[in-house]
């Protein structure tokens, strides 16, 4: 009967087999329960599910634990738990570790390498389930919780089935092959899983190949795994995932291939990658190999046959160990030869646990003590030892005579120091430069005989010849127990003191909680590697640490840019550069790598970003005639992906192309739309998509510059398309952004090199100008505001990056929460930046204290970066704080959520000012795009109160973006805006005197301001005046009525009159006059009037000058009879503001004021002004959905009727009184206010001659 009948008869029965496949039992009620910590009444053995009572931990700390033994080795597929009943006790995160024996336990590690963190409950009854991708083959389970709501307390259910192992051993000799001649492997997709054990760190595992170039090989080198990949084409796929899988354990691996996708787990942590080449079927057809391999092979990275046990293999769904343990007597007939041929293979697993004795030494306390064979003149010593540490103790020896020898690391190196007899001084073997803490098992080798020692690593020989006589002692110790020396961290395996491998008794072994036997416990912590950017990682046994050299990051895992984010950023961190060649980062902390870049910055605060490629040299092109057939792809000085980002952040970008021809054609135009366009040359988008037109000109045009402007030589839309025999040219710049940048181009109609076509071309770099990440900037105007961006997954790594300027001392800038983690930037006091967050281990704080003011209105970077291994804070680039992670398991933060930018989650402790180009992990948040769609309290932006200028007569503003602070200390002003005029009534014997103080004052140029009120036709307003000098400056109203200035600087007396009008009309003027040009010239303005300017003829400056000026007199000096009447404010002489000063509260002695009457302060009628107040903002009502709703209306139905029915009532009486009122009786009234002044010239002429005359309240004086 034909062979593939029976596989036809198999496959039908499949389906009846598969219900065997079932796991899903509970295994926990047939287990024993226990745990590190119980209260009294909630045991471990009340931890089950379903259960009224609970297990709780007697204390709440990171090092409880529950531990499930199962009755044997059993499979698990998924863990259900709960809390305490009824009751806010509960875990709500935990990790799992599992053993076969109880003493050597692994840890369950997600695909990214690290330990999973398992979510729990979220309250105490609701059952939370976690499915285990990979089920766990273990029989002890262990939960160890990492966080916890109030107390630690669990209930819990395992499911799983039966584990029925599957073995087969191999030694170094032993193969298994699969016949795949007769019946090849063609497939499309692929799934193969197995276990595995071995104590060797390189061997040949499985190999196949095709005789078409395919090949699969699954290897171990240096204790790694490693899959070569081949589906036909030239290019090999190389993976590799895993490390120290030569300890002896039971790893899980699993390949999954579909087409050319193929994902790589080994013990759960993933890789994923895209198979080389083309072809997406995998073809195999010549023996698959099993364990070895007999000769050497393509794809063969290992030399050696594996050693060791297999387990439960499983290729496509077939169980292959059981298939080759029963031979097919039908296949052996039909095939004249087996399926599977077996060489040296058992279907035990002899390397049991103690099968290279292999002991693990946790503290440096912990050492080995072994008799020794006593008076032998010739010691030797072996063992193969592994670890990460630079220093300890491997062998140490006491002679029976004076003396002894140490064999110990040093900085890695191994090391043998010897005291004896007939030695002088200590003799230290030193002869190994290489470095053997690598995490490799080393075998060392040592011995020591009459006047000769030998010091053999890695079977590399050292000979040494001394005087020197040795007699053994009574001990070894191995590991550690030499006084002044470190202990061992690490694992040793095959030790030999004494002619044979040792197996320590428990009296041998010292400090035995710190050994662990028949396991190799040390962790490979730099595998997945944890530093960033292609950074070095190296450990010891506690810790990893990345060398970050030479990848342009920094941080402790290589987490932070060095790079500027753009030319735009470089700019802001060094003011006043004009060119600069850097590299830039254009996704910050992301995976792209940085790229060089020219920056050019202008005085108009342009930044140019110049990106260079490797073809920017004029070209020839000739002998390529037909339509596109030169190629010449454009290598940029960084990839596409980079320059997308570059382009697409920028506000626009150009890059220059030229083409000169003789006698070739361009576009061969002119080409209507309605014909099809077929050029010889074009250009390549980076899209990959031909272009239609050229440099200079539109896209869809299909013309060159020439033919948009109408300028072509020729009746053709380019120059070149005319054909001539001369050089013509075609250029001009490609300003399209999404085009940009050009990524090829495709030249044709050059003729042979014998016609005379002929082609040149240059293209120029790629310049962009801008950055619109700093752009992206928006206002907080209220104190609640805030934008919501969505949940940021900071997890073991991630950072954020803004920038912010404000004038408040205290606030939130970004907070997110979750359960209990949560992440807080706030600026506290003004000077102090502060990163607060929690991830399961309590609150954490990083604080940035600076020697300046952070709230000084100027902008500020902050980078915030939490890791594996530290948080830290970097404020303006140099200011840094770092926090270590506490010991213990590293946990993720997790946040659920919004990223709230402004506040806090609750719209507390809020931040007032601006904030731009928010990046998390290196990608931009649009906070301005946020802003436009309407936000309550924030506007895109940096908008503050004091860019309308609300302060008057040049009072300074001070920047509060939700209000603003006018200062009038240098005005001669007060009130809120600066605005409250600050006069003194004066009559004719009233005088106001200000002593300059100090060094008297002189001047070239002075600014002088009186403001006054009179109906007197004449009167001294302000003078200056010099006793020393004799110089005056004074400023009166003249007997006209007119204003008159007369001052004498020394040169000689000018007298000027202001007689356009004049000015004792009752109405307030304001003066202003100021000397200019070295004090050559003299300008007077009067209100709003067009300013006055007289020119003097002062030959030198020094002539101009007013010197030693000590008085300021207004109304009067102490020479005259008679004063000023009426009311003098806004005096101001420079910086001096005489009336001003004898008003405030601390008057200064310089200024004194005489009058019969008493003196007080006066507004001169002028009324202060103020600003409407503001519309104040509201925040909106939370958002409802509308199941909320409806909810609400179907449970309120009724109390919203009558609701309805009185707002019914109310809207009709209202609309009665509005229709009342609307109705009232209304006409018109005419009004005399402005008789008579219809035809006047000015204002002032105006308010004098109206019928109805002026509204001037006159001051008077009562008598009693």
């Amino acid at each position: 009967m034909n062979y593939n009948y029976f596989r036809l008869l198999l496959l039908s029965f499949l389906p009846l087999c598969a219900l065997s496949d079932y796991c899903e039992y509970p295994l926990v009620g047939s287990s024993m329960l226990t745990a590190s910590s119980e209260l009294v009444t909630r045991e471990a053995n009340k931890a089950k599910l379903y259960e009224d009572l609970s297990w709780s931990a007697a204390q709440n700390n990171f090092y409880q634990f529950l531990t499930v033994r199962l009755p044997e080795r059993k499979r698990v597929t998924r863990i259900a738990t709960q809390g305490k009943q009824n009751s806010r006790e509960y875990v709500t995160e935990y990790m799992i570790q599992y053993s076969d024996d109880g003493d050597i336990w692994r840890m369950y590690r997600g695909p990214d390498g690290v330990a999973k963190a398992f979510p729990g409950n979220e309250d105490a009854n609701t059952v939370a389930t976690n499915l285990f991708d990979t089920p766990i083959i273990a029989r002890y389970i262990r939960i160890k919780p990492t966080r916890w709501n109030n107390r630690i307390s669990l209930r819990l259910e395992l499911y799983g089935c039966d584990y029925t192992p599957e073995s087969v051993s191999f030694q170094e000799t032993s193969m298994v092959a699969m016949d795949l001649t007769h019946e090849p492997i063609a497939s499309l997709r692929d799934h193969i899983r197995f276990r595995f054990r071995t104590t060797h760190p390189d061997a040949m595992l499985m190999y196949s190949r095709g005789t078409q170039g395919d090949f699969i090989a699954l290897q171990l080198v240096q204790n790694r795994m490693v899959l070569n990949l081949n589906l036909g084409s030239e290019l090999m796929t190389s993976l590799s995932v895993g490390s120290l899988l030569d300890d002896n354990a039971w790893h899980d691996v699993e390949i999954r291939r579909e087409q050319r996708n193929v994902t790589f787990l080994v013990d759960r942590v993933r890789l994923d990658d895209i198979i080389l080449g083309d072809f997406k079927r995998l073809d195999l057809n010549q023996e698959l190999y099993i364990g070895g391999v007999p000769n050497l092979q393509p794809g063969m990275k290992a030399r050696v046959n594996f050693t060791g046990c297999m387990e439960n293999l499983f290729i496509n769904g077939t169980a292959i160990i059981p298939e080759m343990r029963n031979p097919d007597d039908d296949y052996s007939y039909y095939y004249n030869r087996p399926k599977y041929t077996r060489i040296n293979t058992s279907p035990v697993c002899p390397f049991g646990d103690s099968a290279d004795l292999t002991i693990t030494f946790l503290e440096r306390e912990s050492y080995l003590q072994f008799r020794a064979f006593e008076d032998q003149r010739s010691i030797t010593v072996s063992l193969e030892f592994r670890t990460y540490e630079g220093k300890g103790v491997l062998i140490y020896h006491k002679f029976a005579t004076d003396g002894y020898f140490k064999l110990f690391l040093d900085e890695g190196k191994v090391k043998v120091e010897v005291l004896a007899t007939h030695t002088p001084g200590k003799v230290v073997l030193d002869n190994f430069d290489i470095s053997y803490n690598d995490g490799r098992w080393h075998k060392t080798v040592f011995t020591i005989a009459e006047n000769s020692m030998e010091l053999s690593v890695d079977d590399v020989p050292m000979k040494t010849v001394r005087i020197i006589s040795v007699l053994s002692g009574k001990f070894f110790l191995v590991g550690g127990g030499v006084f002044g020396s470190e202990g061992f961290l690490g694992c040793m395996r095959r030790i030999s003191v004494v002619g044979f491998m040792q197996q320590p008794k428990e009296e041998e072994i010292h400090g035995r909680k710190g050994v662990v036997l028949a396991a190799c416990q040390i962790m490979d912590r730099c595998n997945p590697s944890p530093c960033e950017h292609r950074g070095h990682c190296y450990q010891n046994s506690q810790e990893f640490f990345c060398d970050c050299s030479g990848t342009g990051y920094s941080g402790a895992v290589c987490h932070t840019p060095l790079n500027p984010i753009s030319c735009a950023a470089y700019g802001l961190q060094n003011p006043g550069s004009n060119r600069a060649e850097i590299y830039i980062d254009v996704d910050g902390s992301g995976p792209l790598v940085p790229f060089p870049v020219t920056c050019e910055f202008y005085s108009d605060n342009k930044v140019h970003s110049i990106l260079s490629h490797k073809h920017e040299k004029m070209t020839t092109v000739d002998g390529f005639d037909r339509r596109g057939s030169y190629v010449q792809n454009i290598i940029y000085d960084a990839g596409m992906e980079h320059i997308e980002i570059m382009v697409n952040r920028s506000t626009k970008c150009r890059q220059r192309i030229h083409f000169q021809c003789l006698k070739a054609k361009l576009f061969n135009s002119p080409a209507p739309e309605d014909q099809d366009f077929q050029p010889y040359t074009w250009w390549v988008s980076r899209n990959n998509q031909p272009m239609d037109y050229w440099g200079g000109s539109l896209p869809g045009s299909r013309k060159c510059e020439c033919g948009l402007m109408g300028t072509c030589v020729t009746d053709k839309w380019c120059n070149c398309d005319a054909g001539l025999e001369s050089w013509l040219s075609d250029s001009g710049e490609l300003s399209v952004k999404e085009h940009l940048p050009v990524r090829q181009l495709r030249i044709g109609d050059t003729g042979s090199p014998l016609d005379g076509k002929k082609a040149r071309y240059t293209l120029g770099p790629l310049i962009c100008e801008g950055d619109n990440i700093f752009d992206n900037v928006v206002t907080f105007r209220i104190a609640d505001a805030t934008i919501q961006l969505p949940r940021f997954d900071l997890g073991h790594s991630g950072d954020i990056y803004f920038e912010f300027k404000t004038t408040t001392r205290d606030g939130c800038l970004v907070n997110a929460r979750g359960p209990t983690d949560y992440i807080k930037v706030s600026i506290v006091g003004g000077m102090q930046l502060q990163f607060q967050y929690q991830a399961g281990s309590g609150p954490m704080s990083v604080s940035v204290e600076t020697a300046y003011m952070l709230n000084d209105d100027e902008w500020h970077t902050v980078v915030v970066e939490r890791n594996r291994k530290e948080a830290r804070m970097i404020v303006d680039g140099a200011q840094k704080a770092e926090l270590k992670e506490p010991a213990g398991p590293v946990r993720a933060l997790h946040l659920e959520s919004d990223f709230v930018v402004g506040a806090t989650v609750d719209n507390l402790d809020g931040f007032v000012g601006c904030i731009r180009a928010l990046l998390l992990n290196g990608e931009l948040q649009d906070l301005r795009g946020r802003a436009e769609a309407g936000k309550y309290g924030v506007q895109a932006g940096c908008t503050g109160k004091c860019q309308s200028n609300p302060c008057l007569n040049n009072g300074t503003c001070h920047e509060g973006y939700s209000s603003y602070d006018c200062d009038c200390r240098w005005t001669a002003f007060k009130g809120p805006i600066c605005a409250d005029e600050i006069g003194i009534k004066m009559l004719t014997d009233t005088m106001v005197k200000y002593e300059i103080p100090g060094t008297y004052k002189s001047t070239i140029a002075e600014k002088i301001r009186v403001g006054f009120t009179t109906t007197n036709p004449r009167g001294f307003l302000m003078g200056l005046y010099s006793n020393i000098s004799g110089e005056y400056l004074t400023l009166a109203v003249s007997n006209s009525g007119h204003l008159k200035v007369t001052f004498d600087f020394g040169f000689e007396r000018h007298e000027k009159v202001y007689g356009k009008r004049t000015f004792h009309e009752g109405q307030n003027h304001d003066v202003k006059l100021y000397r200019s040009d070295s004090g050559r010239k003299l300008t007077m303005q009067v209100d709003n009037y067009e300013p006055i300017t007289w020119t003097f003829n002062a030959k030198e400056s020094a002539d101009a000058q007013f010197n030693n000026i000590q008085y300021v007199y207004i109304g009067k000096n102490e020479s005259m009879s008679e004063g000023f009447v009426g009311c003098i404010s806004r005096v101001e002489f420079d910086d001096i503001y005489p009336l001003k000063f004898y008003f405030q509260q601390d008057r200064p002695a310089s200024v004194t004021a005489e009058s019969t009457s008493t003196v007080f302060e006066d507004y001169c009628g002028i009324e202060p002004i103020r600003y409407p107040e503001e519309e104040a903002e509201t925040r909106p009502p939370p958002e409802v959905s509308e199941e909320v709703l409806m909810g609400l209306y179907s449970d309120n139905s009724a109390v919203l009727g009558g609701l309805l029915g009185i707002i019914f009532l109310a809207l009709l009486c209202m609309g009665f009184l509005i229709g009342r009122y609307m109705a009232r009786h209304k006409g018109d009234y005419q009004t005399h206010e402005a008789d008579g002044a219809d035809v006047a010239p000015d204002a002032d002429w105006a308010v004098q001659h109206s019928t109805t005359g002026h509204q001037v309240k006159r001051n008077m004086e009562m008598y009693i």
